[in-house]
């Protein structure tokens, strides 16, 4: 029985389960719930106090209760007091509506942007809003991940199509990337929808002036400037304008106005793009500095810069030319050849990359970034000895990390030294237990040196920092198995069906739990479940089959193992099943049966014995006397007891042989 119940849950590997986060509110925290609800519909300041004012009394020290307390605290603009008391909502009910987004909102305002992407994250997973979406365009906007923040400014202007701000997000954005076309159309739209709306015509003038259109620009500027007066941005942008123009005194005037005190000779510096590459506006800064390259062609100086500036903006071909042609006049730096071999890297020319990587180090040979980068580059490409002496040397240096050591773990395990890997994985996860990766390949080692305790400890913490990491939960319940921990199994299995609901594997596996179980109608469920969703699904066919055997189910049975066999004709037990079906339908003669099990030669030649004279007794009811027969039925009993086998069984099979005589006589 614990042969099966091995083999059996050995095949369970990907099963998976969810979490109910909806924690039950009751009596009076029930009721403010629900008028929290309907809040934000509340447009009457009175209506809407009242209505705090009875939520603060029906469920004060409940989630409700702590949702208007961070309102009100965000409206007295004590933004700290309205997070901790988002904070204690999302506490007592993590699924409080509302409260994440408000929180992820709170954050935002107060400049902490990771957690204000986590919060708004989880409200989105509650609630598609595209307020939510428009906030996270905007965290992700300011961090310069620019392909989240367009797919969120875009999931956003589904549900809000007349909010202008939208279209300038998404019109910024193309501009700071160089697509031109793409950002004058949504500026377009912008001011389709507002033609008067002045982050729409700055951004459109901003874009004047990137496209080194300064007439176009500085006219738009004018006009705005004069309905106003106060815009610093404005006076920003009307600087440039007049600088391009080449009305310094002007130009140094406007920045005044707009806060920025900027010489004559910052203005120059301005010219070289320092600045605007610093400040993260690349397009500018590319502007600036082609500009200075035609000035001076050949100045390796701005050739450097300007493949900076390049690669900053992601345009990875022409970086390699400026820094190439900067090499090429003699202006190659540490830093340069680095920046190549990154630019190298990422069009997948490891070799042109580790050529540069090397060329920085024999300049700068202490560099832990050129170090780390090489290194990577060597554990990737299985020249693991060269990596664990760069990584040794970081560690020399103590310009270690922990990813220094995940990754020197990494390359002692490709090189087959076990040891030294599981010492530093360990190690790894010690310096950051958030690793998951790490988690699981040291449980991995663990497993291999029997080291069970250690490996269902990591695999665990793997599991909480990725629930559907799905090499984890197969490890994992391989060592329950082995381990005979069967609840756990279970357990383990019933989560992951939940986690993959529309898989046919895991209804087939929960299946096989609930045959073994002997729970046949829930078997029965999930095997037709899993052919729902894979009707060609042979093992689940051959297993219902094997289900309605079980409960005597023969005809519905010998139906779905034809199927099962059409499916994979080569399923061994299908055809198993299937004779055992055709046996217990039309049933062999008993004598036949019991004769066909016996061995040894003996025992061969009394069956073939015994067969001729049943031969002999089929001639004998067609043509002979009753006698005869009888006799030679005598004579197989005779035989049989003669030959030590059991008087009773003997006899037994005597009087069938009279009556299978007897049968075809009648015939």
């Amino acid at each position: 029985m614990n042969k099966s119940l091995v083999l059996v849950l050995a095949f369970l590997a990907f099963l998976s389960s969810g979490f109910d986060w909806t924690f039950g509110l009751s009596g009076k925290c029930n009721q403010a719930k629900k008028i929290v609800s309907v809040l934000e519909e509340k447009k009457d300041s009175v209506e809407r106090e009242q209505a705090e004012k009875r939520v603060l009394d029906l469920c004060s020290d409940g989630a409700p209760g702590y949702y208007v307390k961070a309102l009100q605290r965000e409206r007295a603009s004590d933004l700290d007091g309205a997070i901790t008391e988002y904070q204690e909502c999302l506490k007592s009910d993590p699924s409080f509506p509302f409260a994440s987004g408000r929180l992820g909102f709170a954050f935002y305002r107060k400049g902490m942007p990771d957690e204000a992407a986590l919060e708004l994250t989880k409200a989105l997973a509650a609630n598609n809003d595209p307020l939510y979406h428009k906030g996270l365009a905007k965290v992700f906007a300011d961090k310069k991940m620019f392909p989240l923040a367009l797919y969120h400014y875009e999931e956003a202007v589904k549900g809000l199509p007349s909010d202008v701000l939208l279209y300038v997000g998404i019109a910024d954005i193309y501009r700071k990337q160089g697509l031109y076309e793409e950002s004058r159309d949504e500026y377009r739209k912008a001011l389709a929808v507002n033609g008067s709306d002045v982050d729409a015509r700055l951004g459109m003038a901003e874009l004047n002036l990137d496209l080194n259109q300064t007439d176009e620009a500085f006219d738009d500027l004018k006009r705005l400037q004069a309905a106003n007066p106060q815009n610093k941005k404005i006076h920003l942008l009307l600087g440039q304008a007049y600088e391009r123009k080449g009305n310094l005194k002007t130009a140094e005037y406007e920045y005044l106005l707009a806060g920025r005190n900027r010489s004559v000779e910052l203005m120059e510096q301005l010219h070289k793009g320092n600045e605007y590459l610093q400040s993260g506006n690349y397009v500018q800064a590319m502007y600036e500095l082609e500009t200075a390259l035609k000035e001076k062609p050949g100045d390796v100086q701005t050739l450097r810069k300007l493949g900076d500036a390049y690669m900053a903006a992601g345009r990875d071909d022409e970086a390699i030319s400026s820094y190439r042609e900067a090499n090429r006049l003699k202006g190659g730096t540490p830093d340069l050849h680095r920046n190549l071999g990154v630019l190298y890297e990422r069009k997948g020319l490891l070799d042109e990359a580790v050529v540069e990587y090397r060329q920085s180090l024999s300049s700068d040979p202490e560099n832990p970034d050129t170090i780390r980068l090489l290194a990577d580059i060597y554990t990737h490409r299985g020249s693991n000895q060269q990596a664990i002496e760069l990584y040794q040397d970081l560690i020399r240096m103590k310009k270690d990390t922990p990813k220094t050591h995940f990754m020197l773990a990494k390359a002692y395990l490709n090189n087959r030294d076990f040891k030294a890997a599981r010492n530093e994985y360990a190690l790894a996860v010690r310096l950051d237990p958030d690793n998951q990766e790490a988690q699981r390949e040291l449980a991995d080692l663990y497993r291999r040196s029997s080291m069970d305790d250690e490996a269902e400890k990591h695999y665990k913490e793997a599991l909480r920092l990725k629930n559907d990491d799905m090499e984890s939960r197969n490890a994992l319940l391989a060592l329950y198995v082995k381990r005979k921990k069967f609840v756990e199994v279970v357990t383990l299995l019933k989560e992951n069906v939940e986690l993959a609901p529309n898989d046919p594997v895991n209804h087939y596996k929960l299946g096989l739990i609930h045959e073994f179980n002997k729970d046949y109608d829930e078997a029965i469920r999930s095997y037709k479940k899993s052919i729902e969703l894979k009707d060609d699904n042979a093992k689940a066919l051959n297993a219902l089959g094997r289900v309605y055997m079980k409960t005597g189910r023969l005809e519905e049975a010998k139906a779905v193992l034809e199927d099962a066999k059409k499916a994979d004709p080569k399923l061994e037990e299908t055809k198993v099943l299937l004779g055992n079906i055709r046996d217990e339908i039309s049933p062999e003669p008993q004598v036949y049966r019991k004769m066909s099990y016996s061995s040894g030669k003996k025992k061969k030649s009394k069956r073939d014995s015994s067969v001729r004279k049943g031969k002999k007794s089929k001639k004998s009811s067609k043509g002979f006397s009753t006698k005869k027969s009888k006799k030679s039925s005598k004579t197989v009993v005779k035989k049989k007891s003669s030959s030590g086998g059991k008087n009773k069984k003997s006899t037994g099979a005597a009087k069938k042989t009279k009556k299978t005589a007897k049968g075809n006589k009648k015939k």
